[in-house]
């Protein structure tokens, strides 16, 4: 590993990604001191990546919000060892060549299923009771009973969760509250364990078929890509809402676009994209039943704080020589720093 005489830890953060860092400094006191460096939410260039390279210089480790680690970023990054993202996916660092280059991978599972599980439950109200159209209505135009719609009880329906992590369970917990009948897939889960989460286990094509709502809560990796496609929607009940709180790209926006402009889907509610920031061209800006939040369901202060706090504490773990307690490749190439 490259020497540096006094290490430090860089925070990933800007105005439109926030960290929390007073539980960040409150961690690593006595560690390594903490910077906030603004890495951009894109693909850096060349000129961006150098440049961020002398920003990151010397830094021992990094709490990562917003931004991408690639393979030619981690080169200009000898003295990095461990980088803490902030959340549970890791879809914006490479792992393997962060393995490759002996850099350990952390997150914080498990730190924002409160409030992800909270606003899912939000949007599926949002849905059946079309409260942001009459809202949105009453607001712009001062008009009061044109504006009341008859929504659907949350009572009695049937919940299709694809995932069952921790965020799914919460959500689990709160919809049996409110009467609902909850199902789910997830193939690292047995039917045992799916059972034991408050769930019925179903196979996937078997649960799009019986669900009134469809919740997605899985990571987006190869298996997951456009899980909710053409194929799969064409599987749904003809009035069925999709709610997707997890990562974009597990659903073809084009083909929900589709569904929901041909009346095959009731509504639909993302609080991811595709691509964040969304391609303002995307059609599924223009279809009916939608609703877009900015990518929020973790944006609470108790949920900031205790991801903060877990990413903090698992980083001051690895730079004083300890186990990491929420490691994401738990083996890495010895010798490589």
């Amino acid at each position: 590993m490259a020497s540096s005489s006094r290490g430090w830890v860089a925070v990933t953060a800007t105005d439109d990604f926030p960290v929390a860092l007073a539980p960040v400094r409150a961690a690593l006191k006595g560690v390594a001191p903490v910077k906030v460096v603004p890495l951009p939410f894109s693909p850096l260039s060349r000129t961006q990546e150098e440049r961020f390279a002398r920003l990151f210089r010397g830094a021992w480790g990094m709490l990562l919000r917003p931004g991408y680690i690639t393979p030619s970023l981690l080169d200009r990054l000898p003295d990095l060892r461990v980088i803490g993202v902030h959340g549970a996916g890791v879809d914006q660092v490479d792992v393997s060549a962060c393995t490759e280059q002996g850099v350990l991978v952390t997150n914080t599972p498990g730190a924002n299923a409160d409030s992800v599980a909270e606003l899912t439950i939000g949007l599926m109200l949002s849905l059946i009771r079309r409260i942001p159209q009459s809202a949105g209505r009453v607001g712009a135009e001062r008009v009061w009973g044109e504006a009341r719609h008859t929504g659907s009880e949350l009572k009695g329906k049937t919940l299709g969760l694809v995932g069952l992590g921790q965020i799914g369970e919460r959500v689990t917990r709160i919809a049996h509250a409110f009467g609902m009948k909850v199902c789910a897939n997830d193939p690292g889960l047995s039917y045992k364990e799916i059972r034991s989460r408050g769930a019925r286990p179903l196979k996937l094509d078997t649960l799009l078929a019986a669900s009134d709502i469809v919740s997605l809560h899985a990571p987006h990796i190869p298996a997951t890509h456009h899980l909710i496609n053409r194929k799969a929607i064409s599987k749904m009940k003809k009035g069925a809402f999709l709610v997707n709180a997890a990562r974009g790209p597990l659903v073809d926006e084009k083909a929900l676009a589709r569904a929901l402009v041909s009346g095959r889907l009731g509504g639909a509610a993302l609080d991811v994209l595709e691509g964040e920031p969304p391609d303002p061209g995307s059609p599924i800006f223009d279809a009916p039943g939608i609703i877009l939040t900015p990518h929020m369901a973790g944006s609470t202060v108790e949920c900031l704080e205790a991801i903060a706090r877990t990413a903090g504490e698992d980083i001051a773990r690895v730079l004083q020589g300890k186990r990491a307690k929420f490691p994401v490749n738990k083996t890495l190439k010895k010798g490589a720093r």
